[in-house]
């Protein structure tokens, strides 16, 4: 039996380019056209291969299946997780617009649509809980997150809030630990399974953490979080194109530290005039720059 994570693709890829003969033109033949590998009958899979039926068989066995549709089971589970990197499309869209036009367009649709989705007063209500902060602790992991986590404690500092950003799992439970009711955890994740971020949150929030989720509606996450601002953006099947949802992370992000800076006040505004004579004492231009480099 194959293990569970056990990469049926790479070792399809692997056998087409290594193996013998006849399973080097069967594995060939299942990755020209997973999607029919998985739902053909093995006579119509051993012709498309040029090879027999029990040739198929005895290919599903050597991979460590118990036979066939073991095989077309754990091939459908890894075509629906991944189909659109098994084989890429065109690197451009149907339209034929160019890597500047495609990574514009992306952003601004996923910028639309969390402005869309954002409900005004949930975001209030967090800007006032951060506002009302004796620590406030961001939290993200992998890529887009654990950016937007990072980019949440530079934008907090500078008006003055105790903030930090973590995006080890390990890291998170140990300072969500520490939480109290003056602590507000903010979670990003656009899964929201992450099992180490969703325990962490559990965790600061069984002592007395207000919680911010920015994640998908209906997960893990969503529900262990006290608030939520619920967003999904479509990744589309452009697999050389960036996520998009990056965009919409940062655009999030931007809107709870204008919140809060907005809550604060003069307080905030004075906190930001002094990193700017700072700046004027390193650079010519520092009226023209923004508060950081």
């Amino acid at each position: 039996m194959a293990p569970p994570h056990f990469d049926i693709v790479a070792r399809l890829r692997e056998v087409a380019d290594t193996g013998k003969h006849s399973d080097s033109q069967v594995a060939a033949a299942i990755l020209s056209d997973a999607d029919f590998a998985t739902h053909a009958p093995i006579n119509k899979l051993a012709e498309k291969a040029g090879v027999s039926e029990p040739t198929i068989t005895r290919f599903c066995r050597m991979l460590g299946f118990e036979g066939t549709r073991d095989f077309k089971v754990r091939l459908a589970q890894s075509l629906a997780i991944a189909g659109r990197f098994i084989t890429p499309g065109p690197a451009q869209d149907d339209a034929g617009s160019g890597v500047t036009s495609i990574i514009a367009r992306s952003a601004i649709d996923a910028v639309e649509t969390v402005c869309n989705l954002i409900n005004r007063d949930d975001l209030d209500l967090a800007a006032s809980l951060i506002v009302q902060a004796g620590m406030v602790r961001a939290y993200g992991s992998g890529g887009s997150s654990s950016m937007a986590a990072t980019e949440m404690e530079n934008r907090l500092f500078r008006l003055g809030i105790a903030a930090s950003s973590h995006i080890d799992g390990e890291m998170q439970q140990m300072t969500a630990a520490t939480s109290n009711r003056d602590t507000v955890i903010i979670a990003y994740s656009l899964s929201g399974e992450i099992k180490p971020l969703v325990e962490a949150v559990t965790i600061a929030r069984r002592y007395g953490a207000k919680t911010i989720a920015f994640t998908a509606p209906g997960t893990k996450l969503a529900a262990a979080a006290e608030l939520v601002m619920p967003f999904h953006i479509d990744e589309g099947t452009n697999v050389y194109r960036p996520s998009p949802a990056r965009y919409a992370l940062l655009a999030l992000t931007d809107m709870l530290a204008m919140s809060v800076a907005e809550k604060i006040g003069a307080p905030a505004v004075e906190r930001m005039r002094r990193i700017k004579n700072l700046q004027a004492m390193h650079a010519n231009n520092a009226t023209t720059l923004p508060l950081g480099d």
